[in-house]
């Protein structure tokens, strides 16, 4: 025996005392060692390594890098105590894609599998596969699992199946349906009558008596899907009987995605039933039908459709904010993982990446603080529907939920002196149209102080030109007000809307096309009039003038006319009165006047000498 192969077995044995089977490690590497034997070598390097794992020559590039990894792993342990031993580079062969694509059979096709199953020859052995394939296919078990099975595995009083040491050395117990139950009693009478001295304790037989080899197995099976006339989907989606168990998982999960049920907490228990030792290998599934990825996508679906819209009654705007933070989040996720966006999980979202995705919107998107705020509220949002229906993610969706908003500086407001505000309601060309639009436009924004969205949504029926002229608006929060009108402002929308007569549900300031301008169009037409009125008004050419600014200059009007905040805050719409501090911190006027109420210090200016025993000290620092 070479020293390969003792040192071989000694690995085998290490990693099965770990709970490791081990079963194809110890067939491949095996002949890995004969490989190296029959090249006269000792020693494991990445040259012999890749030469091995590379044959035969036209096999998959997935199998050449399965082999490759078992002399991986081998290699690294060898290296541990003996350096000479090389351990080649991962990912030196790439697994190349996906690969296999799971055969999700239909409920037809595996009938008529069962079918083709029961014209075998000999009573025994139809009746064998048969009960085999539907056994498949209502557990999902592993054809190994399902061969291994003795009479004493089957509780039939229970209607249970126990899988016994089955992959990583686990066991599990299968509730069955009450059909599979009658399916298997039924094969249990047969088999005991056409074999009562069986060779095995077997729960499924051969004809001879005993237990079922996998090899003969797995080429029955294989020749049934042929007789079956079951025909390739694609290169890589060909019928194989191990996927009776991934169209028993995807099934399932249809299942529960149709009646509503809360799929992500039920995952964990799939898992269990199949066996997989970790639930993460359970949410492949989710991928493996187009239906599953719609039902999947629906559940995101929900949380604007379900949750914002009918149980908060969110905006069109915040749904909207909504809507595009949660876009930019699961793109930026999507790169970060690898994954597509379908294939995301609650724990793909985690608390560092949602840390990265706001350092990227402030340092490679440029967003201020409030935008990346503003993000984070739309993700905490999400979080929040999330954390009822993911319980057992509950410790991802907190760490998350405890990202806080980030602390911005608050600059003083921008506003329009009467001067500027004056030259910029003249700068529109009256002789045009959309030059007389825009002039109402800009009027009623400096005197009634509307948001944008205010402005683009007022229709003819919300402007009132009567005693007591006013507009009617829906602002932010829902809250309907009524904000007054000066008669210049009145006059000014009388004529507008005496030169284009329309019905009352008509838009107040009407696009080309007769729809509600945007907010974009209404932030470039500002643009072009403010700088038509800087030429008048240089002053206005240090300032970045925004729709937002119209609204800054009708409350700073309303301050410097005298008026409370608490008044202002209702003409604004405000949510709270402290909102509207912003203004007072903004009006220089106000603190001139508090200034000089007060009396001034008699101070005489001096300076301050320390005493010679703390210069010393301070020098000695």
């Amino acid at each position: 025996m070479s020293s390969v192969d003792a040192k071989l077995e000694e690995y085998l044995a290490v990693r099965r005392a770990m709970g490791f089977k081990m079963e194809r490690h110890e067939k491949l590497l095996g002949q890995y060692a004969g490989f190296l034997a029959a090249n006269g070598e000792t020693v494991v390097t990445t040259e012999n390594a890749v030469a091995w794992a590379t044959l035969p020559a036209g096999a998959r590039t997935r199998w050449h890098a399965l082999r490759l990894s078992m002399v991986r792993g081998f290699a690294a342990w060898l290296n541990a105590a003996h350096p000479a031993h090389q351990v080649p580079p991962a990912r030196l062969i790439p697994y190349g894609g996906r690969g296999i694509v799971p055969y999700l059979y239909t409920d037809e096709e595996i009938t008529a599998l069962a079918r083709e199953a029961g014209r075998l020859s000999g009573q025994l052995r139809s009746a064998t596969y048969s009960t085999l394939v539907r056994l498949l296919a209502v557990t999902g078990m592993r054809v190994g699992e399902a061969i291994r099975l003795d009479r004493g595995d089957y509780d039939p009083a229970a209607g249970i199946l126990t899988v016994r040491d089955t992959k990583f050395g686990k066991s599990r117990h299968l509730p069955l349906h009450p059909t599979a139950v009658t399916g298997l009693d039924a094969y249990a009478r047969l088999r005991d009558e056409v074999m009562p001295a069986p060779r095995s304790p077997a729960l499924l037989l051969t004809a001879r008596g005993c237990r079922l080899r996998y090899e003969r197995t797995w080429e029955t099976l294989h020749a049934l899907t042929v007789s079956a006339g079951l025909k390739p989907r694609s290169p890589a989606c060909r019928p194989r009987i191990h996927d009776l168990r991934h169209a028993m998982a995807v099934a399932t999960l249809l299942g529960w995605y149709r009646s509503g049920a809360d799929v992500q907490a039920m995952i964990p228990q799939l898992s269990a039933y199949l066996g997989h030792s970790d639930p993460r290998h359970t949410y492949s599934y989710l991928s493996a039908a187009p239906e599953l990825l719609a039902l999947a996508a629906g559940r995101l679906q929900a949380f604007f459709t379900g949750y914002l819209t009918r149980q908060r009654r969110a905006s069109p705007h915040t749904i909207a904010a909504y809507r595009d933070s949660l876009r930019l989040l699961l793109d930026f996720a999507a790169r970060q993982s690898g994954k597509q966006p379908c294939r995301l999980e609650i724990t793909d979202l985690d608390a560092p990446l949602v840390g990265e995705f706001l350092d990227h919107l402030e340092n490679e998107r440029g967003n201020s603080i409030r935008t990346r705020n503003a993000r984070l509220a739309a993700v905490h949002a999400l979080i929040s529907f999330a954390a009822l229906r993911h319980l057992d993610h509950a410790a991802v969706i907190q760490r998350v939920a405890a990202i806080p908003p980030k602390r911005f500086d608050r600059k003083l407001v921008t506003y329009l002196t009467e001067p500027e505000a004056a030259a910029l309601i003249a700068a529109p060309d009256t002789a045009t149209t959309t030059g007389r639009r825009d002039q109402a436009l800009l009027t009623l924004a400096i005197q009634a102080g509307l948001r944008v969205s205010e402005l683009t949504s007022l229709t003819r029926a919300d402007v009132y030109l009567g005693t007591g002229a006013h507009v009617t608006c829906t602002g932010k929060g829902r809250k309907q007000r009524i904000t007054p009108l000066t008669p210049d402002t009145a006059k000014v929308l009388a004529a507008w809307l005496d030169e284009h007569p329309g019905n009352t549900g008509d838009p107040l300031f009407p696009s080309r096309a007769g729809t509600s301008m945007s907010r974009d169009a209404v932030e470039r037409r500002l643009a072009k009039h403010a700088a038509a009125a800087a030429l008048a008004q240089p002053s206005l050419k240090g300032k970045k003038v925004s729709p937002h600014v119209m609204r800054h200059t009708a409350a700073m009007r309303l301050l410097a006319a005298g008026v409370d905040t608490t008044v202002i805050a209702l003409w604004l719409g405000h949510e709270s009165v402290a909102t509207t501090q912003i203004y007072i911190h903004a009006d220089l006027a106000i603190k001139e006047k508090a200034l000089a109420r007060t009396a001034p210090l008699n101070v005489q200016p001096g300076r301050y000498q320390p005493p010679d025993a703390l210069v010393a000290f301070l020098e000695s620092l």
